[in-house]
C-alpha cells in the first residue's frame, strides 16, 4: 500500500501500542493521551498528556519504535488543533507545542542521514514495523523484559524508525501554509523547509 494512503486509513486501535518501544517502556497509554488532547478540554491534563508523548517518542535525538506511529495521530491533532484556535485557549497551546516539537522529530531525520543513513535498511512497508517478530511479547515479565532489551531486537528497524517518521510528518506541509501572517509563521517556515527537502530522497 502507498505510504501516505496508510497513514490517511490508519486508526489508533489497529496499532499495538502496549508492543511498542518508547524512550521508557512501552506506549500502552499513548490512545489514552490522544483521546486528552484532541479533546482539548482541560489544559493541566493536554499538558501532562503532551509531556507523555513527546518524551516517550524522543530523547536525546533518539526515535523510537513508537514514534512514526505516534506522528501520524499527533499531526490530525495538530490539524485539529489549527481549526480551533481563535475559539480555543487549549487549540493554540498545543498548536505551538506541537510544531515544536515536530521540527525537533524532522532534524532527528535529517541527523540520522547524515550519520549514514542506509535505505537498504528500511521495511518496505510502513506497516511492517508491527508484524509479529518485531513486537515485544504480549504477555512479560520484569526479567523478559530486561532480557529483551538485552538481545536489541529492533536493530532491524532503527532505520525504519526514522524514515516513516519522516514519512508520517509530511501531511503537516499543506497544514503549514495556513500560518501565513500569524505568531507562528516563524517556527512554520522552519519546519516546512525541513519537509520540502526531503533529505531520503537524495540518498
Amino acid at each position: 500500500m502507498d505510504t501516505q494512503k496508510y497513514i490517511q486509513q490508519l486508526k489508533t486501535e489497529d496499532i499495538p501500542w502496549h508492543r511498542l518501544t518508547t524512550a521508557y517502556g512501552r506506549a500502552t497509554d499513548f490512545p489514552k493521551y490522544f483521546k486528552t488532547m484532541w479533546e482539548m478540554k482541560n489544559m493541566e491534563e493536554v499538558k501532562n498528556a503532551y509531556s507523555e508523548i513527546i518524551s516517550n517518542i524522543e530523547h536525546q535525538g533518539t526515535l523510537w519504535h513508537s514514534t512514526a506511529f505516534s506522528v501520524i495521530f499527533l499531526v490530525r491533532i495538530f490539524e485539529h488543533a489549527l481549526n480551533n484556535m481563535e475559539e480555543n485557549e487549549i487549540a493554540c497551546y498545543l498548536a505551538e507545542e506541537l510544531l515544536d516539537s515536530f521540527e525537533v522529530i524532522a532534524v532527528c531525520c535529517n541527523d540520522a542521514v547524515e550519520m549514514g543513513f542506509d535505505e537498504d535498511e528500511v521495511l518496505p512497508e510502513f506497516s511492517d514495523m508491527i508484524k509479529e517478530e518485531y513486537l515485544f511479547p504480549e504477555e512479560y515479565n520484569e526479567e523478559e523484559e530486561e532480557l529483551c532489551w538485552e538481545e536489541d531486537p529492533f536493530e532491524d528497524l532503527l532505520a525504519s524508525f526514522y524514515y516513516y517518521s519522516y514519512e508520517a510528518l509530511l501531511p503537516c506541509k499543506k497544514m503549514l501554509e495556513k500560518l501565513k501572517n500569524t505568531d507562528l509563521e516563524e517556527s512554520a517556515d522552519s519546519l516546512l523547509e525541513l519537509l520540502s527537502s526531503n533529505p531520503f530522497q537524495n540518498e
